[in-house]
């Protein structure tokens, strides 16, 4: 997940994710639709990874870019509320549970 082209495909899943926030729907559903859609976007960063080498160590990287991505701002709009937040507390938390301070040695 090279840099550029993570924008890239972030800015595609906030366009993902304001579809979802521009449908009549309750807040809990969206929030769920929202995080759907980051599952996806994560399997499909896994998935490119399937054939590379140190398969494990890029994907941590890729988790890393992406957190730096999901960092959210000082405004709570509801794109802030239903979906970054959300998105950032589950990388952020994907990343400390596979954090590599915590690996035991063989």
């Amino acid at each position: 997940m090279k840099s550029s082209r993570a924008h890239l495909d972030y800015y595609s899943l906030v366009d993902e994710w304001r579809a979802v926030l521009r449908q009549p729907l309750s807040r809990e559903v969206k929030q769920a639709e929202c995080i759907a859609a980051l599952r996806n976007f994560i399997d499909c960063i896994a998935r490119k990874r399937v054939r590379g080498t140190n398969r494990p160590l890029r994907f941590y990287a890729d988790m890393l870019v992406l957190q730096q991505l999901l960092r959210p701002g000082l405004t709570m709009d509801e794109l802030s509320e239903v979906a970054i937040w959300p998105a950032y507390r589950l990388v952020n938390d994907w990343l400390e549970d596979h954090s590599l301070s915590h690996r035991k040695p063989p």
